[in-house]
């Protein structure tokens, strides 16, 4: 019983140890978004999409910003200590990065729903973001099975 706990313990130490290796590639997917920011925001110059051009640059803005207070909150739960982490903060990190989520779902619906760009480079960085949008979805729901794993281990050790 007490090697099960012993065990359980050990491995919500070593999970907490490496949350910001975990976060890899989501820094790798703000980087990528970084990027493709730069690359709309060369094509603010063009008149005929600015409305467009500028929405996805915000859209890129608001990613990278939300990635970036998730990385500070990351930070900061990794500054408590391993046998005072609670369900709590583990659930205000899940719920985060649900909203991040939700916000690249109405990104991707709104630049599906543009019917069509006046410039051949704002179709191509369009469809650019839209796939940036949904990888970076998809290293989410990977980072939210770590969470759900950490809250799992969790309760087994409230258990025992």
């Amino acid at each position: 019983m007490k090697k099960t706990s012993v065990l359980v313990l050990l491995f919500v130490i070593l999970l907490g140890l490496e949350a910001h290796a975990q976060n890899k590639p989501l820094v790798e997917m703000r980087n990528k978004i970084f990027e493709e920011s730069k690359q709309i925001k060369s094509l603010l110059t063009d008149p005929k999409d600015t409305v467009l051009v500028n929405s996805m640059w915000d859209s890129c803005i608001m990613a990278i910003s939300q990635l970036d207070a998730y990385f500070s909150m990351v930070g900061i739960f990794n500054s408590i200590k391993k046998e005072d982490v609670t369900e709590a903060s583990i659930n205000y990190l899940t719920e985060w990065l649900n909203g991040i989520k939700k916000t690249n779902e109405l990104n991707i619906k709104g630049l599906s729903a543009v019917s069509g760009a006046n410039e051949p480079n704002t179709k191509i960085r369009m469809d650019i973001l839209k796939r940036y949008f949904v990888e970076l979805n998809k290293k989410i729901d990977d980072e939210l099975v770590k969470h759900s794993i950490l809250i799992n281990a969790l309760k087994m050790k409230k258990k025992k």
